[in-house]
């Protein structure tokens, strides 16, 4: 059962990244390990795993079984390893927090360091940046953190969850830009544009993408990129067009480096963050207090 349980980390990732290939580049190994896993996993339980659906492979009911198991197998592990570190830390314990670029500065600045008076001993663990295969509340649901920020609509009856406004979604160019004189852009106007995408998955980016597809626009971004301060660089570079909340780009707006328009869209007047924890799990005191100052954040 040992080596079923090792084996079975390979097939959660296949069943997660879609591919064996995707889950061999996420894992940072050759594809044909990943394989061989997958055959010596079929050999161990004497069941198929997996399955091929035309170009997609699924997982058999076997695999699910396996797949489920280890999910409650992770989910234990992350409990026994807070547990020890509540031990280890006493009252601070270990806080993980999944963020968006957009949200440091203000987590940091509002939170953080209202925290480290509090609890000083407290070690907190920062993700920050584009997630994947998982977007921070599937991370929250699975305890791989304990509370995560979050852009757009979160409506999951197993999260307990704080909305919070971000103000309007801004089209962020340079000051030279041709359209930096305006007060507002519009999807038309920003349809001829060389615009800067982030990953398809990102909330941020679903909602950007579902603005131009309500007016049935089609646009292919000139850059794709994985990291908001990315997006923001090439921006100021004047080579394209970034989108973000005036909160994300702060500092560049100040200093003159950014000018943000707003989209003229209803949908673009008021976006919002959440604050998203699993509902029935307890939080560490020092999680705790993290959470009700998160609350006032924007």
């Amino acid at each position: 059962m040992d080596r079923i349980g090792r084996r079975s980390e390979y097939l959660f990732m296949v069943a997660e990244c879609g591919s064996v290939r995707a889950a061999a580049e996420h894992m940072g190994i050759n594809p044909s390990v990943v394989s061989r896993q997958l055959r010596e996993l079929e050999r161990d339980i004497g069941m198929p795993v997996m399955e091929r659906n035309g170009r997609y492979l699924s997982l058999t009911e076997a695999g699910r079984t396996v797949v489920d198991n280890h999910m409650t197998r992770r989910q234990l592990d992350k409990e026994l390893e807070h547990s020890l570190a509540r031990l280890r830390h006493r009252r601070a314990g270990k806080v993980v927090v999944a963020v968006g670029e957009g949200f440091v500065e203000s987590l940091v600045d509002s939170v953080l360091t209202r925290v480290a008076a509090q609890y000083p001993e407290v070690f907190i663990e920062l993700l920050s940046g584009i997630y994947y295969p998982r977007e921070p509340h599937e991370m929250v649901l699975a305890d791989e953190v304990d509370i995560a920020i979050t852009y757009g609509p979160e409506t999951d009856p197993r999260l307990v969850r704080h909305t919070f406004s971000r103000g309007p979604l801004c089209a962020l160019m340079s000051p030279h830009h041709p359209l930096a004189s305006g007060s507002c852009v519009s999807l038309e106007a920003l349809s001829t544009q060389k615009l800067i995408f982030l990953p398809p998955g990102s909330g941020s980016q679903m909602f950007v993408e579902s603005l131009f597809r309500s007016e049935q626009r089609i646009v292919t971004p000139a850059y794709r990129c994985n990291l908001h301060s990315t997006a923001r660089r090439l921006a100021i570079a004047g080579i394209g067009i970034a989108f973000m909340t005036k909160t994300a780009a702060g500092q560049d707006i100040d200093a003159g480096r950014l000018c943000a328009l707003p989209v003229d869209h209803p949908a673009a007047q008021d976006t919002c963050g959440n604050l998203v924890r699993r509902a029935g799990r307890r939080l560490s005191p020092a999680a705790d207090y993290l959470w009700k100052l998160m609350t006032s954040m924007r």
